[in-house]
């Protein structure tokens, strides 16, 4: 007789601290008919060697909050499932032993006052007095967090389990899935060396070997494994049993406080892919690597300059183990490609301090449809087909290791894996000053220097060594006319007999506007909170252009799929490969654009948000009315042949009206005056068009549509909060997740934030809450630095938009 039951509802692949709490969280959802699959037993990849670090501040309030959770369980599942998880709150400390890491230290200290978390900034007296056998020399202070601790890895994944069985959950040991059956978008079958178990939902937390599962149902995860290495000292008198946890990231090490003994570890520079290419077999079992205590001398040089003791300690063991790891450091979790049945919640190199909140998040996604939260820095779509070869994960992910505790520097861009996409005008761009940050893979020019102009210098959280260079660009958009290369949007065509129907449905502008109409719409979902921000471009009765950013086809192309309907009506194509995009904008563009084309451009013929097929010199260009920059102009999406000529073209026709090249960091600046949004930082899944003053892009009089009902509910009981615009009295570097306050009150933080160079002041988003809504002053603090901050409405420059309309 099979040990496995002929179906389950559920069913999870892997046995470790995620695995397991996302059956413990879904038993407690109410779920019955779970299952989960461990190829040996639980714990066995990656769990049982983890050092167990329970730390809670992340750059995000969400991801702070998902990890507070986890802490949280990890102090009341003991009591709960009697299985004690050795959970010990002993606090945390993060050092500072450079300028520039205690200005980092700094922000995220403002940043927690932002998310409402208990963290303070200490001196090194009171580090000395908290962790006595540091060596305070060179420290400038730390920060100390006291909800923070360190839990046993392996009882908390046996707590979990037993919870789980608890509720309902089977969990079965030595059973290896060798397949899936797949019809029509759907897994309906796990297929196993014991047989095969029908299913509604699959759940891959699979860890180590969580790629190749997704291989098995036909999907290149972005995850690979790397060797990760700690030691553990011997057990000494002289080591206090009470120490916190501690962190020095300028020395590169960690520390993880046990009875008498220190655990050791950190992010060394050069780590190594397992097996070359991060692929572990499958028969890899609980096991380790060889040691290799030169790879991380470093480390151990770094902890024993911080705490001399080290010198007199032995090492008792030595664990050099397999730990999975994705493209970018971060996790991976949600649905897989197109699949509606397929989550993954995998890539977890801190995974027993997010599994609680882990566990939680993809159970709400599993029952609810959506994770609760926005979750879009752990989310799959944020990576998409350029991130899924080996060669290219092994080398981003070990370059993500090497900066776990690497200064996060606002200007700092990824080097791994470069240059990969590039656009037809790259090499050209780049032979005229352009320095290229990266988006998605591909090459895309920040800013533009002059021959023999110095380049910023990277490492300084400060605005000002780039104002001269972002300042130039941005009033050459204001004042005349710049050429930006934009070829990395990602472009859909939808089109077929029911796209209007379906786009009608699914946006929450009102589509249907004749022909030649360009639509700004947001995409959401049934709570009402934005899932998408994107430009619908008609081109026919039946044909749709639709334009969002570059980092986000995967997400918004998978929305778009996933609710489309069955019967052949519509049909969606990715075209961003087809088109590059040269935006042309500035209030000198018109004429520019009339030299060179011989349709008529004028705002009769060409009104603002139109779009049309026209020619540019020889060449067919489809060309839209829209701007992200607050001035007049185009995007001209050009067949991809023929991007260099009409770069050539136009750059030509401008040369009398001083057109220049114009990067990113200009847009970001102009699109902050502009009060134009940006998805993923001032909206989100948590936020609805109402909410963030986008009522102007909702038709709540057209009909049905996704989150209308979400919104005529919100409409009819008031708004409970709202973005807010403000400007600073005093310049301060502010790049968004500032903390916002009125009398020493916090009452939120900023989303968005950049220097505004047409209006000469800093600017900042943030969302206000109830009776703060009406506030008309606060203050914005930045790296300990405060300002005075106004509201200002509608937007700081142009706020009637006459010149995008002329």
């Amino acid at each position: 007789m099979s040990k496995l039951p002929s179906h389950a509802r559920i069913v999870i692949v892997g046995g470790g601290a995620i695995g397991t709490s996302i059956a413990y969280h879904l038993a407690k959802a109410g779920e019955k008919d779970v299952l989960l699959l461990e190829k040996n037993q639980l714990t066995a990849g990656s769990t049982w060697h983890a050092a167990g670090l329970m730390g809670q501040l992340r750059s995000k309030v969400n991801l702070t909050r998902l990890m507070q959770y986890s802490a949280d369980l990890c102090a009341k599942i003991g009591a709960e499932t009697g299985q004690d998880v050795g959970w010990k709150n002993v606090g945390s400390l993060r050092l500072a032993a450079s300028d520039a890491r205690w200005e980092e230290l700094k922000r995220a200290h403002t940043a927690a006052k932002s998310y409402g978390f208990d963290m303070e900034l200490v001196g090194p007296d009171e580090v000395k007095r908290l962790f006595p056998l540091v060596d305070t020399k060179d420290l400038r202070g730390a920060t100390w967090i006291a909800s923070d601790g360190h839990v046993d890895p392996y009882s908390l994944t046996h707590a979990y389990a037993k919870g789980a069985r608890a509720g309902g959950v089977r969990i079965v040991e030595g059973v290896t899935v060798t397949g899936f059956a797949i019809k029509d978008r759907r897994i309906t079958a796990v297929k196993t060396a014991d047989g095969d178990v029908g299913c509604e939902i699959v759940v891959n937390a699979a860890g180590l070997w969580a790629r190749q599962l997704g291989e098995l149902a036909g999907i290149d995860l972005p995850i690979t494994v790397v060797e990760h290495e700690y030691f553990v000292t011997e057990k000494s008198p002289a080591v206090p049993d009470d120490l916190p946890t501690l962190r020095d990231p300028d020395a590169n090490f960690y520390v993880k406080p046990e009875p008498g003994a220190m655990a050791i570890g950190g992010w060394e520079k050069e780590t190594r892919a397992a097996y070359g290419l991060g692929k572990l077999p499958m028969s890899f079992g609980q096991e380790l690597f060889p040691d290799d205590l030169e790879r991380i001398s470093e480390v151990i040089e770094g902890a024993a300059n911080r705490i001399p003791i080290l010198g007199e300690l032995g090492v008792r063991a030595v664990v050099n183990g397999p730990i999975p790891i994705s493209a970018d450091g971060e996790p991976v979790m949600g649905l897989a490609g197109d699949y509606e049945n397929f989550f993954v919640a995998c890539g977890f190199t801190s995974g027993i301090a997010a599994s609680g909140g882990a566990g939680r998040a993809m159970a709400n996604w599993i029952v609810e449809g959506d994770p609760g939260m926005d979750l879009w820095a752990f989310d799959l779509r944020r990576f998409g087909h350029p991130h899924g070869g080996l060669a290219y994960l092994r080398d981003s992910a070990i370059e993500a290791y090497s900066k776990y505790y690497a200064i996060a520097w606002p200007e700092e861009e990824r080097s791994a894996c470069r240059p990969l996409r590039r656009s037809p005008l790259y090499q050209t761009l780049t032979a005229q000053g352009a320095v290229n940050g990266v988006k998605f893979g591909w090459e895309r020019p920040n800013y533009f220097l002059k021959p023999g102009e110095a380049k910023p210098p990277l490492e300084t959280f400060e605005r000002a060594p780039y104002a001269e260079v972002i300042g130039r660009e941005h009033r050459i958009v204001r004042e005349g006319v710049a050429l930006v290369d934009q070829s990395s949007f990602s472009k859909f065509e939808v089109s077929g007999p029911g796209a209007l129907a379906y786009l009608q449905w699914l946006a929450a502008a009102n589509v249907d506007r004749g022909g030649n109409a360009v639509i700004y719409t947001q995409l959401l979902n049934r709570r009402g909170g934005i899932e998408a921000d994107l430009t619908i471009m008609r081109r026919g009765a039946d044909r749709f252009h639709v334009v969002t950013g570059s980092a986000f086809g995967t997400r918004d192309g998978g929305w778009i799929r996933r609710h489309m309907p069955r019967d052949g009506s519509v049909s969606v194509h990715d075209v961003t490969s087809a088109y590059g995009v040269i935006n042309l904008c500035g209030p000198l563009s018109r004429e520019v654009l009339a030299k060179v084309s011989e349709h008529d451009v004028s705002n009769e013929a060409f009104p603002y948000m139109t779009c049309r097929e026209i020619r540019v010199g020889w060449a067919p260009v489809f060309a839209a009315r829209v701007t992200y920059v607050g001035e007049l102009g185009w995007e001209l999406h050009v067949p991809i042949e023929y991007m260099a000529y009409v770069y050539e073209v136009l750059r030509d026709a401008g040369a009398p009206f001083g057109i220049a090249d114009v990067g990113y960091k200009a847009i970001s600046s102009l699109r902050m005056e502009k009060r134009y949004l940006y998805w993923g930082a001032d909206i989100t899944p948590d936020d609805t068009p109402l909410e963030a003053g986008l009522g102007f892009a909702v038709a709540m009089k057209k009909g049905d549509f996704q989150g209308r009902k979400a919104l005529a509910a919100q409409k009819e009981r008031g708004l409970t909060r709202k973005l807010a615009c403000f400007r600073l009295a005093d310049p301060l570097p502010v790049y968004g997740g500032e903390a916002m306050s009125v009398n020493g009150r916090v009452v939120g933080m900023t989303t968005s934030g950049d220097f505004g160079h047409t209006i000469g002041a800093s600017l900042v988003f943030g969302y206000l809450r109830g009776d703060d809504m009406g506030l008309k002053e606060i203050e914005v603090e930045a790296f300990g630095r405060r300002s005075r901050a106004t509201v200002i409405e509608r937007c700081a420059y142009d706020p009637t938009g006459e010149r995008v309309r002329i």
